[in-house]
């Protein structure tokens, strides 16, 4: 996870791995293999490498709540054993804790990009995360600006039947504009 952080950024930064080397002393190849996911950094190695890109590594206490990310691995898990209801109950759970959290929680919380992409359950997870991340003033992961979901989906976690039943003007704007209907005080009460 914290190789994939410093890849990310090393390429946004447009620094070559041989540049980086360069100014950290670290070995090109063994950037390579971070990179990869053929070896793990040590911590040493990892704050070398942040600060040769210009940032610093950080410790951040999230009382061992699940990042959207994996909220999204856990629903699709849950999805996988054909339990819809449990799916529900995971994404609830992110917004019970993004709420719960302080503000440098929720930015360590979404920050790094979910690699599954369900259809509905993505947009919600978006919607919740721009939704806290509003409220609380803090900047809007690229990924989540990204996940645009259809307007028009009437799409709800529970069965398609009672998403005829959301009150739409009680969905916050940002998953109402992602196309899912679930109201602000179902999220509150996660």
């Amino acid at each position: 996870m914290i190789a994939e952080q410093l890849t990310q950024l090393r390429r946004r930064r447009g620094i070559a791995a041989t540049a980086l080397g360069a100014r950290t002393g670290i070995d090109t190849s063994a950037i390579y293999a971070f990179e990869h996911g053929r070896r793990d950094p040590r911590a040493s190695t990892a704050t070398a490498w942040a600060n040769g890109l210009g940032a610093r590594l950080l410790v951040v206490d999230t009382s061992g709540r699940a990042s959207a990310a994996e909220a999204l691995t856990l629903i699709r898990l849950e999805l996988a054993q054909n339990d819809r209801n449990a799916a529900t109950q995971v994404l609830l759970q992110l917004a019970n804790s993004l709420h719960a959290s302080d503000p440098l929680a929720v930015a360590a919380l979404t920050v790094d990009e979910p690699t599954e992409r369900l259809d509905g359950w993505s947009w919600a997870v978006a919607g919740i995360v721009e939704d806290e991340s509003d409220r609380r003033g803090l900047p809007i992961p690229a990924w989540v600006t990204n996940t645009a979901g259809v307007p028009d989906a009437a799409w709800s976690p529970w069965a398609a039947e009672l998403a005829d039943l959301v009150d739409v003007d009680q969905v916050p704007e940002p998953l109402r504009r992602r196309g899912v209907l679930i109201e602000s005080g179902e999220l509150a009460s996660a």
